[in-house]
């Protein structure tokens, strides 16, 4: 298959964990991809491993003007725009007897108007193509708040309300819009010794299951669809005071 005909694929956060597994992967199934991130020199060496055609335009998704240059690069080289993966973030564990409103804002910054400053770009060019799929991802800690997670969770509730509001507008003109909400992942970002994170899984296996799951109608897609995250989804529906007092003992904080 000649690569103008493969299906392109625009990630964020692609220099590292579950973006970057996800690079590995889209190429194993033959996509074209483009990578962006801030570090380019880690793009770069993603990119040589890579097997397909392949752009590198890294970006800030902090700052709107490089996150637009970075789309006009990817356009014009291929033309199209198939499949977004909007999952640049940041973590940052927040002990709340001092707090510093420069990390939440800098939360904010990332990994809400991070998505907003893509979905600028992306939204027009697949109205114009009347086609396309833009996946977030969010987390568990957006659904109620967890230990240490006071900056990280807010922006991922803020992102989910976001995407349930783009589907109305966005999907009778032919745009999927998904949410995959991993559970404790294992990244560069994962606190380390801070309290219990049970069920952890590896960033490949979880790009493994978003890509098999890229097809699913489901709207909202945990990953892995176990027990477990099945538990902490359902503690948002109990009385507050049980779901704090489980959640401190199951992380053991």
């Amino acid at each position: 298959m000649k690569n103008i005909n493969r299906k392109l694929v625009w990630i964020t956060g692609a220099s590292s964990g579950i973006g970057k597994e996800l690079c590995y992967k889209f190429s194993e199934e033959g996509w074209n991809i483009a990578l962006t991130a801030r570090r380019k020199s880690e793009l770069e060496k993603i990119s040589k491993i890579l097997n397909n055609k392949n752009l590198v335009c890294s970006a800030d998704v902090k700052s709107k003007s490089e996150v637009k240059l970075a789309f006009e690069e990817l356009f014009s080289t291929f033309k199209k725009i198939d499949l977004a993966i909007l999952n640049a973030g940041v973590y940052q564990s927040v002990d709340c007897k001092t707090i510093d409103s420069e990390t939440f804002k800098h939360h904010m910054e990332v990994n809400y108007l991070g998505v907003i400053h893509c979905l600028e770009t992306i939204i027009p060019k697949m109205i114009s193509q009347r086609r396309g799929h833009i996946i977030i991802i969010t987390s568990p800690t957006g659904w109620r708040g967890l230990p240490k997670a006071a900056a990280y969770g807010p922006t991922k509730a803020a992102v989910k309300n976001l995407a349930q509001s783009l589907r109305y507008d966005l999907e009778p003109l032919g745009i999927k819009i998904q949410l995959f909400c991993p559970s404790f992942v294992e990244t560069e970002s994962t606190p380390k010794g801070e309290h219990s994170l049970p069920g952890m899984i590896s960033a490949n296996k979880a790009a493994n299951l978003i890509y098999n799951s890229i097809n699913s109608n489901s709207f909202e897609n945990f990953i892995p669809n176990n027990y477990l995250i099945w538990v902490l989804y359902l503690l948002k529906f109990f009385p507050e005071n049980l779901s704090y007092k489980l959640i401190k003992w199951r992380t053991g904080y």
